[in-house]
């Protein structure tokens, strides 16, 4: 049975470093808001979020449910239906997000300081600096 999840140990502080986080996986079609309800196959298990991805806009994965992040104390919590991350999307995606949101984050300090960012993949670690 799909259930949605929420992983409250990894959080994402900033919304626009986010969403461009998003974008760079391929979701640029993202709606912002306060208590937006998620859409899943499931109509009994009602959620909400600030940040959804609808599924209806991601054509390729054809995911059961949306995907949204909700506002907590500690940033934005990721609230996804279990199948489609364990089946559609693949459980390293939150991974792959926290990636693309690290490399969001370095690109604007990079243009704040004036500066170049370089990647570098070591083995399995990506090396992200910023020369200024």
């Amino acid at each position: 049975m799909s259930k949605y999840m929420t992983f409250d140990s990894q959080a994402f502080a900033n919304a626009d470093l986010l969403i461009d986080a998003l974008s760079d996986l391929g979701f640029t079609d993202v709606a912002r808001g306060q208590d937006l309800a998620l859409e899943g196959w499931d109509r009994r298990d009602k959620r909400t979020a600030d940040i959804v991805i609808r599924r209806s806009g991601v054509k390729d994965k054809r995911l059961l449910g949306d995907i949204g992040f909700q506002k907590t104390a500690l940033g934005y919590v990721v609230v996804i239906d279990d199948m489609d991350l364990n089946y559609k999307l693949g459980r390293d995606w939150i991974t792959k997000l926290q990636t693309s949101y690290h490399e969001a984050a370095a690109r604007k300090m990079a243009k704040k300081l004036g500066g170049t960012l370089t990647r570098e993949l070591i083995g399995k670690t990506i090396k992200i600096r910023v020369r200024f």
